[in-house]
């Protein structure tokens, strides 16, 4: 009698364990790990750390007057920056090109180029990927969080310019690629919107 009691206590102790084990293998770790069983700041110093990239892009910019509608072709690597217009059909082919602080214009549909020498404005084109990424390495205003179990959003936050005080960035949770970024305005109005059709990372 002694003997089933002890096996029947060990039972329970164990079955106790094995509970314990299980809630918190799906509380705890889901609390830290998400997607690709990375975490939220393994995922954003993936992102933080990407050096080159080609994408292509649907962008959406609003103004008080209309939306304009984009599709953009961007190669980024530590060398150059390079955006060609795809759409509207009249500015297809629009190519910039930045690199060792010289942008060239360029396009042999309207027979235009154009070099400029040290220019800096480029640096400060909010359409690329590597410009969001600059600023939120620089922001004292940032975050990240999991939006949910697919979906990573890094935001940061910007006073200087009131068309551009906030811009968020989604990324894929399982394949860690950028999905869409969005700037707002001090309305919260969604001023700039990307949608990242493709993108290859560190290629």
């Amino acid at each position: 009698m002694k003997k089933s009691k002890i096996i029947i206590t060990m039972i329970l102790i164990i079955l106790l364990i094995l509970v314990f084990i299980i809630f918190f293998l799906n509380n705890g770790y889901k609390n830290n790990e998400i997607g690709n069983n990375k975490t939220i700041q393994e995922i954003e110093s993936y992102i933080l750390n990407i050096k080159n990239y080609k994408a292509t892009l649907d962008v959406t910019i609003t103004n008080n007057r209309n939306e304009n509608n984009y599709k953009i072709m961007q190669e980024v690597s530590q060398d150059y920056e390079k955006q060609v217009t795809l759409e509207p059909k009249e500015i297809e082919g629009l190519e910039m090109t930045y690199k060792d602080g010289k942008l060239e214009i360029r396009n042999t549909e309207l027979n235009l180029s154009k070099i400029y020498e040290n220019y800096p404005n480029i640096q400060e084109n909010n359409l690329f990927l590597s410009q969001f990424i600059k600023s939120y390495q620089e922001s004292d205003n940032k975050n990240i969080i999991a939006e949910d179990e697919n979906t990573i959003q890094m935001k940061l936050k910007n006073n200087k310019n009131k068309y551009n005080v906030t811009q968020i960035l989604y990324v894929n949770a399982h394949n860690l690629k950028p999905e869409k970024l969005e700037i707002l305005d001090d309305n919260n109005n969604i001023k700039v919107y990307i949608l990242y059709n493709e993108i290859e990372i560190n290629i």
